[in-house]
């Protein structure tokens, strides 16, 4: 088999979701090393590590010749490998291998949820060009989020979350469903205004998030778009509206429990400062801008066989 690659970077934190990390790393490890001809493993001990080693990388004193960046990890993991490569202008590719409790966006690029299985189907993997959200100075790839999804991380328990996974989850989200914070803003996406009172908006690039699809089929992260979800307040139609699928052309029409917008760029003002979830990471509060940088990531990803 030909190496892809001349020189590879994988990241990885020894608390990630794999029971034994090293052991993971031995898997990873040898499907990797038939990508590429060099493969450097990289330990980042702390938050901001991944980022100053992007740092690194393009003023060369890392190497000179590194073609693609690996990250084994979960959702926030790899959400600083995109910071990295981003606020430092990286033109290098980078992989996804899941090591994380939900793992949204492997499934995105039809990656296996296992990274015993997801480093293998690397091999036939791809770059493809993905979307990126600028979030006033930060950035994210699949998902920004304020309110009710907030609310439920911070419920989790610190520590529950790798001992429990999915189910800790399970256990907040019911108790946030039951005791919800409602807020006031004001949004205005690609020059339309709305305000009301909500208890959770969404913009997402990416059609997964906290483990389960969203409900629109033409939600795509690579068309330049981003896809705004306000929640409105009743609980029961809020619930029946996640499980029904439909499109953006008739989203709204059907749709009692959800408000959906499609645009490029989105200013969100509430009546109270509020935390912000970006990719798994609650990493800013608002007052927020965002907007959509198209096509600005490469990432490999695996051909869907339908």
């Amino acid at each position: 088999m030909s190496k892809n690659y001349q020189h590879g970077v994988l990241f990885y934190h020894e608390h990630s979701g794999i029971d034994d990390i090293y052991e993971g790393l031995g898997v990873v490890t040898h499907q990797l090393t038939q990508l590429c001809k060099r493969l450097s493993i990289q330990l980042s001990e702390n938050e901001g590590d991944i980022i100053k080693y992007c740092e690194q990388i393009k003023d060369q004193q890392y190497s000179d010749d590194i073609d693609i960046l690996f990250i084994l990890g979960g959702d926030g993991t790899v959400n600083e490998l995109v910071t990295g490569v981003m606020q430092h202008e990286l033109n290098i590719p980078i992989a996804v291998i899941p090591g994380g409790t939900f793992n949204d966006f492997t499934k995105t690029l039809n990656l296996d949820g296992d990274y015993t299985k997801a480093c293998k189907q690397l091999l036939n993997a791809e770059p493809e060009p993905y979307d990126v959200i600028k979030v006033n100075d930060e950035y994210a790839l699949n998902f920004v989020g304020m309110g009710l999804i907030v609310q439920n991380a911070e419920n989790v328990q610190e520590g529950n979350k790798d001992l429990f996974g999915r189910l800790s989850y399970i256990g907040s989200t019911v108790k946030t469903l039951l005791d919800p914070i409602e807020f006031n803003y004001t949004l205005t996406s690609d020059g339309e205004t709305l305000t009301g009172q909500t208890s959770m908006l969404i913009i997402a690039n990416g059609p997964h998030i906290g483990g389960g699809r969203i409900p629109l089929t033409d939600l795509s992260p690579n068309d330049g778009y981003l896809d705004t979800f306000i929640f409105k307040h009743s609980k029961m139609s809020v619930v029946k509206d996640i499980f029904k699928k439909r499109d953006s052309m008739n989203w709204n029409k059907v749709t009692d429990g959800i408000t959906h917008l499609h645009g490029k760029k989105i200013s969100i003002e509430t009546n109270k400062e509020l935390s912000v979830d970006i990719d798994g990471e609650i990493a800013l509060t608002t007052p927020l801008e965002i907007e959509v940088l198209p096509q600005a990531i490469r990432i490999l990803t695996l051909k869907d066989k339908a």
